[in-house]
């Protein structure tokens, strides 16, 4: 199994501050209207279609290993788990809420922001080996999320959304990255530096997007739902410490431990809010949950980063 990297508390604490100083720019500038939201519409579109992409993308391209294949298989065996896991425990833990509340309450629990988050965080701690780890947890995500997301808020199956999960961006960067990985066919000098150069856009970039969102929201109205505290506990401490202790007594260690970790330790993820916009459901409700899991994950993150450290 892949070995744990040992990163300086110092580093950790310098990487997360950074990143919220990058989230208060993208606050303080929609706030004053410098960014529009025509303008945040063009740069999330160009994040989930070309930059998150390249940063994948490269991140595959590494000397092939038979120890990286077999722990990606590992993470892909874990992710899918855990899906299933909150998924069905979900139904349980939420059922006593109005149905309104209940499928975003759900969507909270099963889908973390692993992209506009959790790839920056990966690879800005741990470099290009966590974000190919990452990114197989991405296909399983991007599955479960236009397959079982999708029926969340509309009832049904749709072939359709299958179809969308496999036209994701993210899953096409994987079909790229991987015949990358296992073949290693050279790649000009300045078709990789591009790549690299535009995937490097993808932090401040998300960062960016992310404090936007939460610029428009009353906070009178964010702090007085206790079903949002409740779901955030289980978005942000409960989900990865559970992740932690089961995947420790299972035996695993190392990178592969500490970005599952890491992974479910993200805050709501933005799609909720785009979901329950293209549905019709409470998008407000959302994206008030998806505000308070993000501003307290800046405290839970490094707090989980430590933690899994010292066990991995």
């Amino acid at each position: 199994m892949t070995a744990a990297l040992a990163v300086d508390n110092s580093v950790i604490v310098n990487q997360v501050t950074i990143l919220f100083l990058l989230m208060m720019i993208g606050f303080y500038t929609a706030k004053r209207r410098i960014l529009t939201p025509t303008m945040l519409k063009g740069f999330s579109s160009f994040l989930l279609n070309v930059s998150l992409p390249s940063m994948i993308i490269t991140a595959f391209h590494m000397e092939f290993s038979r120890d990286m294949l077999r722990d990606g298989g590992l993470v892909f065996l874990v992710s899918t788990a855990l899906h299933l896991f909150t998924l069905l425990g979900s139904r349980f833990l939420f059922r006593r809420y109005s149905p309104e509340k209940e499928k975003i309450l759900r969507m909270v629990m099963i889908f973390s922001n692993c992209g506009f988050m959790g790839f920056p965080i990966l690879d800005s701690i741990y470099g290009k080996t966590s974000v190919f780890f990452g990114s197989i947890y991405v296909v399983v995500f991007n599955v479960f999320l236009w397959t079982a997301g999708v029926t969340l808020f509309t009832g049904a199956k749709d072939i359709r959304a299958i179809k969308t999960a496999l036209k994701n961006p993210g899953i096409l960067a994987v079909g790229v990255g991987l015949p990358i990985f296992l073949f290693s066919p050279p790649i000009p000098a300045p078709v990789y530096e591009t790549l690299d150069m535009v995937g490097s856009m993808t932090t401040p970039l998300a960062m960016v997007i992310v404090g936007s969102l939460l610029a428009d929201l009353k906070l009178k109205e964010v702090f007085a739902e206790p079903s949002i505290y409740y779901a955030t506990l289980l978005r942000l401490i409960i989900l990865p410490l559970l992740t932690m202790g089961v995947m420790r007594l299972l035996g695993f260690g190392g990178l592969v431990l500490q970005v599952m970790v890491i992974i479910m330790a993200m805050p709501a993820a933005t799609t909720t809010v785009i979901l329950a916009e293209k549905y019709g459901a409470n998008a407000e409700y959302a994206s008030r949950i998806v505000f308070i899991s993000t501003i307290l994950s800046m405290i839970t993150i490094p707090a989980m980063i430590l933690m899994v450290q010292a066990l991995a």
